[in-house]
């Protein structure tokens, strides 16, 4: 049971060979300060359980809060647009303006996906996070002063600007605190947040349509509500949001010796900040960076499109506008149950591929069911919209095995920016499959 007590600034790291092989050989398995914090630990089965539950209590709750509410502020223009902003900032409804409004968000994914990319490998993760969470807070709160299309693009493009680091960020950090086989479950947990963020957002946007003659625009009242809890989201999360094992109050120093000790198998590390080139080009030389990026574009096509016209796909089966923000709920129950079952028993049996091919024939089979249905029949219309909340799910499955397959954090952080990349190429597109000439059945997007 012995612990090796050596403080952190005691770290001789002139011993540590930097050349290309001493840096193959030392990459990121862990920090070279942390093995010498906690150099010989031996503990048994139980205390290993005891810190991983306390890890899932302290740590997952604040990842699937935020993670719900990035969704929500991302969303919540499909929402505003049953609420009169259209009418009301006077966007051309004949043209692609809405769609562009859409499409710009992931141009800010695009624009800030390299610099976030290695910001996030040179600053404590926990503190980048925050800080991000509190400029999109503001942005978000800055909708409400739009008055125009222009407005509306510079918002919705900053908006992606500072949004764009959650997802990556949270896949390292789940990798960081997490064995391999303990990752698909964990992942699916804050994923499955969307689907809860849905269902919350879904009957305050139907509240906030009820509203008669507001001193202020219901859609602005949205906007202001959101921006205002995730500021103070944002604040909080810098002071409590861990950077590391070694750097939280709530572990003993025993605690964070089995904590980092837990993880060694990774090969990955708990936040070693610097960035390691030689990883880059290996990431660049693996297969299966392009392998995500294809299945990442491909499948974020319809993402983006649902995602800006979900409220609007839901009123042309023929519900009223209000009824329409009420009835995005089914799609966010079955984003989250899918993700929560199906990404569980996927650990249970150890197999992705085939409970991934499932989850992803439901989104296919409810797209069918949306263009080949009685276009009357508007609750099997509203069934076929709701099958598409399962596609998350394959995303769930996507990012859990570039996680567990990609080794090194630099290496696991440019895999992880690619296939943002293709995310953002594919969102971008997606709204623009649904053209104006085609409202309100929007027969090109289903299709």
């Amino acid at each position: 049971m012995a612990e090796d007590k050596t403080h952190l600034e005691n770290v001789d790291t002139q011993e540590v060979p930097y050349g290309e092989e001493g840096l193959k050989k030392y990459s990121d398995i862990l920090d070279i300060a942390a093995q010498a914090h906690y150099e010989h630990i031996d503990y048994i089965d139980e205390e290993s359980k005891s810190v991983l539950r306390k890890i899932d209590w302290r740590l997952m709750p604040m990842l699937v809060w935020i993670y719900g509410l990035q969704y929500a502020d991302k969303q919540s223009l499909t929402f505003a647009s049953l609420i009169n902003i259209r009418q009301d900032i006077h966007l051309n409804l004949q043209s692609q303006e809405y769609s562009w409004c859409g499409s710009i968000f992931y141009a800010g994914y695009l624009a800030a996906q390299i610099p976030a990319t290695y910001l996030m490998k040179r600053l404590p993760i926990g503190k980048f996070i925050s800080v991000n969470i509190i400029c999109w807070s503001i942005v978000l709160a800055c909708h409400a002063l739009v008055h125009n299309y222009t407005g509306l693009l510079i918002c919705r493009f900053l908006l992606g600007f500072f949004e764009v680091t959650i997802t990556p960020a949270f896949v390292l950090i789940i990798s960081m605190w997490y064995r391999r086989t303990e990752q698909a479950g964990r992942m699916a947990l804050f994923l499955a947040a969307n689907g809860l963020a849905t269902i919350i957002v879904s009957p305050v946007a139907y509240g906030l349509s009820g509203l008669v003659n507001p001193a202020i625009a219901s859609w602005k009242v949205l906007y202001i509500l959101f921006g205002l809890l995730t500021f103070f989201t944002g604040v909080l999360y810098y002071f409590i949001l861990p950077d590391s094992q070694i750097k939280v109050g709530w572990l003993s120093e025993r605690e964070k010796a089995i904590a980092v000790d837990r993880i060694k198998e990774n090969a990955q590390g708990i936040g070693n900040y610097v960035w390691q080139w030689y990883q880059v080009r290996e990431a660049f030389q693996d297969p299966r960076t392009y392998l995500y990026f294809t299945f990442s574009m491909f499948m974020n096509i319809p993402n983006g499109g649902i995602g800006t016209f979900g409220s609007l796909i839901i009123n042309s089966f023929g519900y009223s506008k209000r009824i329409s923000l009420l009835f995005n709920l089914p799609l966010g129950a079955i984003d989250m149950f899918c993700k929560l079952i199906i990404m569980n028993l996927s650990d249970r049996f150890r197999d992705q591929t085939g409970f991934a091919m499932f989850a992803m024939c439901l989104p296919f089979v409810g797209g069918l069911i949306m263009l080949l249905a009685p276009q009357n029949n508007k609750g099997v219309l509203l069934f076929g919209y709701s099958l598409i909340g399962a596609a998350g799910t394959g995303w769930g499955f996507f990012m859990t095995s570039l996680s567990v397959n990609t080794v090194d954090y630099t290496k696991k952080a440019t895999a992880g920016a690619v296939q943002i990349i293709a995310y953002g190429i594919g969102n971008w597109i997606g709204p623009q499959t649904f053209q104006a000439h085609t409202a309100p059945q929007y027969r090109t997007g289903k299709i």
